[in-house]
């Protein structure tokens, strides 16, 4: 690890225990007698708090940690407050979610070079809006992602809400998908890392080993089923269908917009990407055509 980037990184924790503690103290003295409404005010404190470090920065990938940390932080947040009353359903869902958090949250920390990096599409907004970006910046890369993480959890306020829950089958479907999503973006990220980081790669090209071969967007396909098992999860502990708007939101965020809009990029950035496109799926893992 270079200097620069193990200065950033010791930056990085620091700036997210100063986050951590803002939203422990905000769930702390503020208790609107609704757990859901307490754990979202602290969580928009936390979001604000990033955003403030980001302007700080001049670098709005600061946030980019949140997505994968919040969940994991809940956990703990529930595990403090009910831990006694935990049992097999409760271990389940927090094994399930800490391994996504930990898996992403590590890829992210070897793929990230340090302060010098700042995420393209919060580049291209900077060039987009000018002087309005910071607008930009609030809304729709720290508060958006915040709120639909949010929205896409809410299930889980019935699953740990300090009762006994059974460990139920759509209680153990909803995890072992959450749980195989997981390893859909493990394998793809360690394929993708490893291919970005082989000398010997053809530059511009498109990456067509491991599920890539099958998947143009196998990462974001894992995301969507890890969402999706946690809103079945919220459905076995009894939580109303609304808290299932979480999960829909994720699956049309990544398709209609987070996918069209980095195929625009591949499609100027790689060379032999039209062929990719007509020969693999989008999503669904399938046989490349040809």
């Amino acid at each position: 690890m270079s200097h620069n980037k193990s200065k950033a990184v010791v930056e990085i924790i620091l700036i997210y225990l100063i986050i951590g503690i803002g939203g422990y103290l905000s769930y702390h003295f503020y208790d609107p007698q609704n757990e859901m409404l307490r754990f979202l005010v602290a969580d928009l404190v936390m979001t604000v708090l990033a955003y403030v470090f980001s302007w700080l920065k001049r670098n709005s990938s600061v946030y980019d940690a949140y997505w994968s940390v919040i969940p994991f932080y809940f956990v703990m947040l529930w595990a403090w407050n009910s831990v006694e009353q935990w049992q097999a359903a409760h271990y389940l869902t927090a094994f399930s979610i800490s391994f996504w958090s930990w898996r992403l949250t590590h890829n992210w920390y070897r793929s990230w070079t340090g302060w010098e990096h700042e995420d393209w599409r919060y580049v291209n907004f900077r060039n987009q809006f000018g002087k309005h970006f910071q607008w930009i910046n609030f809304s729709a890369i720290h508060l958006y992602p915040t709120m639909i993480v949010f929205l896409s959890m809410t299930g889980l306020f019935f699953l740990y809400d300090g009762t006994a829950k059974e460990l139920n089958l759509l209680v153990i479907i909803g995890n072992a998908v959450a749980i195989i999503g997981t390893l859909f973006e493990l394998f793809a990220d360690n394929t993708l890392f490893a291919e970005r980081n082989n000398p010997n790669r053809q530059k511009g090209a498109c990456i067509r080993k491991g599920l890539w071969k099958y998947s143009r967007n196998p990462n974001y396909l894992g995301e969507i089923l890890f969402w999706f098992g946690l809103a079945a999860v919220g459905i076995g502990a009894e939580a109303p269908y609304w808290t299932l708007l979480g999960s829909i939101g994720m699956f049309t965020m990544f398709v209609f917009a987070s996918i069209p809009l980095k195929e625009q990029r591949q499609m100027k950035t790689r060379t032999d990407f039209a062929e990719y496109k007509k020969e693999v799926s989008m999503l669904i893992p399938l046989p490349p055509k040809g």
